[in-house]
This record gives C-alpha cells, sequence and structure tokens, in this order.
C-alpha cells in the first residue's frame, strides 16, 4: 500500500480547495487545519466529519503535529516567514500564493531551504489550467520552436466582492499591496510552458487608480511587467482589475505562435488552444493551423475545484 504524505493546512478558507484535495486523494492525508478564526475552524469540522483531523488556532502548536508537510493557505505576506519556521521544525512546505514581498524575504526563504534540506514548493494553479497546460506540452515537443515572445494576462475586477475578501479590515494586505505585486497568475504559466528562467524585470503601475480607492486599496488599478528570460525572449506581464476580467496567454516561437482562447469571444477561453506552426523556420509554405480543447483524461477529477479546476 502506497504511503501518504500527512498534511497540515494553514488558513481553513483559502485552503479549501487543497483540504479538498487531501480528502479524495490516493497520496496525501489531511491530519491538521490550522486557522485563527473560530468560525472557519468550525465550519470546516462540520463540512469533513473526520474525526482524524486535529483542529489549532495557534501555529505554534500546529507546528508540533505529527505530519510530514504543509500548505501555507493564509494571507499573502506571510508567507515566507511561516514557511522558514515550518521548514526549521522539519517541515516540507507548499505554499499556495507567491511568498516574497522583498528582496530580504526571498534571500531568507532561499537560505532557510539550503540549511534544512526540506522541500519548499510554490503552487501557481493557472499554470494547470487546461490551456497553458498543453501550451507547455506542445512548447517541449517543440511545435513553435525557440520562444521569443509571450504575453500573460490576468485581469479581475473585484470590486463587488472586495468586502467578503478583505474582511472589511482597512489594512488588509489586499488594500496595502502595491499593484504589481501579485503577477503569478499572468507572468506564471508563461514561465511554466517554456521553462526559461527570468533574469531581469522592469515594472509599472497603472496611474489609474478611482475604482480602487472606491474600496479601499491604496495603489493603481493594474501592474504590468516586461521580463526578459534567460534565452532573450521578453514577456510581457499584465494583472489587475481593469474593468472587465480577461484571462489569457501567447506565445511566439521561432516558427509559430500559440495561444489560449480570449474570455471575450465565448469560445472556450483558457480551456481552448489555437496553434499556427510552420514544419521549419522560413518554411512559410508549411504552416497547419489547430485548433482544440485539450484533454487529459482527468476531466471528472476537477469539479468543484476553483480556477477552472486548476486546484
Amino acid at each position: 500500500m502506497k504511503k501518504k504524505v500527512k498534511i497540515g493546512v494553514l488558513g481553513g478558507g483559502r485552503g479549501a480547495s487543497m483540504i479538498q484535495y487531501c480528502e479524495h486523494s490516493d497520496n496525501a492525508e489531511l491530519v491538521a487545519i490550522c486557522d485563527k478564526n473560530p468560525d472557519v475552524l468550525k465550519m470546516q469540522q462540520e463540512t469533513l466529519k473526520d474525526d482524524r483531523i486535529t483542529y489549532y488556532d495557534n501555529f505554534e502548536d500546529f507546528l508540533t503535529h505529527d505530519m510530514d508537510a504543509v500548505v501555507l493557505a493564509n494571507y499573502a505576506h506571510e508567507h515566507a516567514p511561516f514557511a522558514i519556521r515550518a521548514m526549521k521544525r522539519g517541515l516540507h512546505v507548499f505554499s499556495e500564493v507567491l511568498p516574497c514581498q522583498t528582496m530580504k524575504e526571498a534571500v531568507e526563504l532561499i537560505e532557510a531551504v539550503e540549511e534544512t534540506g526540506m522541500i519548499y514548493a510554490y503552487g501557481e494553479n493557472y499554470c494547470y489550467m487546461p490551456a497553458p497546460y498543453e501550451m507547455r506540452k506542445r512548447y517541449k515537443e517543440g511545435t513553435i520552436g525557440e520562444f521569443e515572445y509571450g504575453e500573460g494576462e490576468y485581469i479581475h475586477n473585484c470590486e463587488t466582492v472586495w468586502p467578503s475578501l478583505t474582511f472589511g479590515e482597512h489594512d488588509h494586505w489586499r488594500n496595502r499591496m502595491y499593484a504589481t505585486f501579485y503577477c503569478t497568475h499572468s507572468l506564471g504559466p508563461i514561465i511554466h510552458i517554456t521553462g526559461l528562467r527570468p533574469v531581469s524585470v522592469i515594472g509599472f503601475e497603472g496611474t489609474k487608480m478611482e475604482r480602487n480607492l472606491r474600496i479601499g486599496k491604496r495603489c493603481g488599478q493594474f501592474g504590468i511587467e516586461m521580463v526578459t528570460l534567460e534565452n532573450g525572449g521578453i514577456v510581457k506581464s499584465v494583472h489587475g482589475q481593469l474593468y472587465k476580467n480577461s484571462v489569457w496567454y501567447s506565445v511566439y516561437g521561432s516558427k509559430g505562435e500559440m495561444e489560449s482562447g480570449r474570455e471575450a469571444a465565448r469560445a472556450g477561453k483558457f480551456g481552448r488552444i489555437y496553434v499556427k506552426a510552420d514544419e521549419y523556420s522560413g518554411g512559410y509554405d508549411t504552416q497547419k493551423y489547430e485548433t482544440y480543447e485539450p484533454k487529459f483524461g482527468m476531466e471528472d477529477k476537477p469539479e468543484g475545484f476553483g480556477h477552472g479546476g486548476s486546484d
């Protein structure tokens, strides 16, 4: 019988998808949940009805539980210090969102991994939406040649749900983050598709902020990053609270291009890809055009999971 990894989840609300995964997985076992909100703990107890799970309202006590790894689904600006504390207790760590706000935090996180020998992983879920996941497969097969340019776009106007996201807290991290902070839904899938490492970045913050001020958010309504990758290719990443939502990815190579469906086109959006590629660079009379919705044989599994099933 395969040994299951014993998992503890910090954040019973934000971590709901990981809790659900552990409850249905054949390789992971949920053993503990930690949250400072007693209502969240009560909700999970009533939902799961699983006496094997221990519930904590204190992180230090939670870390003493017999488990192999911790999923961090707490506030986004807390991940690096919490991850370091967990690894120093001999626990592997999976961050549900981007972990670092500063270079100092990034260096400290890397040093903790090197010192402890524990595994740290960041789980950017948008990489596993059907279209970008299939685009990674096609890129690795060489369909469009070597990467030259790509765009990632994640636009999500949260104005109508902002009070529930911030719990009415004036100084909630979402109200204080700078516009380029949450760049990974737009940039992450492009990095995952190509497997190339970023070597330099230039960031821009949108100057318009009227809607943000209405909801108490103190930054520009969107951010842009221009990222140079190790092979010289360039990525444009745009994300934030422009008025209408959009999730879209496009990758140009030395002999072709592929992209996901546009949300506004209502043609499968991130579940469909479009590919135009020649057999070789310069073979303009050999172009092949494809469009399809990729299938992975697990279409029934993601039901109930967020972000297009990528959770």
